[in-house]
């Protein structure tokens, strides 16, 4: 009796044990702003409008953020979750962007082994398709890479412990107005949201811009068991963005996890920090209208030469045979332009036959 009694106890001893490891969690991020919970490294900062900024136009840079608590893997239900969050990848004028940032699931934080470029801050060349990588990722990539056997250089692709996608996709959204995919520019510098859903072995991720709600119909679907891909049965959330010499700022405006698809918070997209976008130092100029600003500068000088040559032949001093052998003194046409306020030669000539014709008039009129 006693022993029995004992085992019953100790049964359901374990039993709230497991169902404490299977407590559901849940948070959210409508800024990030004091936030002590999350895990941040690398070049990962916290901006002070409460924007968290992964990577800056650096190159060769890798950056992680993860919520510090721990998520368990219950043995006797498969893990659910899901997430939705608003991201915005930005170019640097004038200079290629990339290489793109992930949404991870990892049983550690600890990503001082991976690599930067290509590898998104994830993965490793040593390692690249490793069992032991123990690493799902959903990455939003803008460069393509033929050895990775990317379809575009903007795409959607989920990543189980290798850059090499098991499934991907072109960046677009299904229009429940239209029903079809429209496309989406992943760096076009506007916040997008995404989402990521598990449940019953299957993973789905949807995105949309920011005025679209939740699409009906996802982008990518793909039986994942994370059962096997973690087998410790702990894991942590969070996000990766890399650098190399293809550079690109990228941020998450906010983020909502839950273990529960039921009580995943809604983000209130109506109220998202503004993205700042940096401006070019110098803008490139079109040839035409370098054509323009030459043709405008000759003319200017034609123009000017000119009138540098009509005012000096129109008071050009003209001298006489004459006045060489006497050397007779005279006055400057410049300085009797002037003294005679723009008389000309002419002129007195004009006066004085007007003054003949007026004496031969009143002769005639005495007559």
């Amino acid at each position: 009796m006693t022993c029995g009694l004992f085992q019953i106890l100790m049964i359901s001893f374990f039993h709230l044990i497991e169902l404490s490891s299977q407590q559901e969690t849940r948070f959210v991020y409508e800024t990030f702003r004091g936030q002590e919970n999350l895990y941040l490294d690398g070049s990962a900062t916290v901006l002070p409008s409460g924007l968290l900024q992964l990577t800056n136009a650096l190159h060769h840079q890798m950056a992680h953020v993860f919520y510090k608590e721990s998520i368990g893997l219950s043995s006797s239900r498969q893990l659910s979750f899901s997430t939705h969050f608003v991201c915005a990848l930005v170019p640097q004028p004038g200079v290629e962007g990339g290489h793109g940032m992930a949404f991870v699931v990892s049983p550690s934080m600890d990503f001082s082994h991976a690599e930067s470029t290509r590898y998104l801050g994830i993965f490793n060349v040593s390692k690249n398709g490793s069992p032991s990588s123990h690493v799902l990722a959903v990455e939003l990539d803008t460069i393509w890479n033929p050895d990775f056997e990317d379809i575009d250089h903007n795409h959607v692709g989920i990543d189980v412990n290798s850059p090499l996608s098991v499934g991907i996709a072109s960046a677009s959204y299904y229009s429940d107005i239209k029903g079809k995919n429209e496309s989406i520019n992943l760096l076009s510098g506007n916040p997008l949201q995404v989402w990521v859903d598990y449940e019953g072995n299957m993973l789905n991720v949807s995105m949309a811009p920011c005025e679209v709600q939740k699409p009906s119909r996802p982008l990518l679907s793909q039986h994942i068991n994370l059962s096997d891909i973690f087998p410790n049965r702990r894991l942590f959330v969070g996000f990766s963005a890399a650098t190399g010499t293809a550079i690109s700022y990228h941020y998450i405006l906010s983020w909502s996890f839950s273990t529960s698809r039921g009580s995943l918070q809604r983000l209130d997209i109506s109220r998202l920090p503004e993205v700042p976008h940096p401006r070019s130092e110098h803008k490139n100029l079109s040839p035409l209208f370098i054509v323009l600003l030459g043709f405008l500068a000759i003319m200017g000088f034609c123009t000017l030469t000119g009138m540098y040559f009509f005012r000096r032949s129109k008071y050009a001093e003209v001298t006489e045979a004459w006045e060489e052998e006497f050397g007779a003194h005279r006055f400057s046409y410049k300085s009797l332009y002037k003294a005679t306020k723009g008389l000309t030669r002419m002129d007195f000539l004009e006066e004085e036959v007007l003054e003949k014709s007026t004496e031969e008039i009143s002769f005639q009129t005495e007559k």
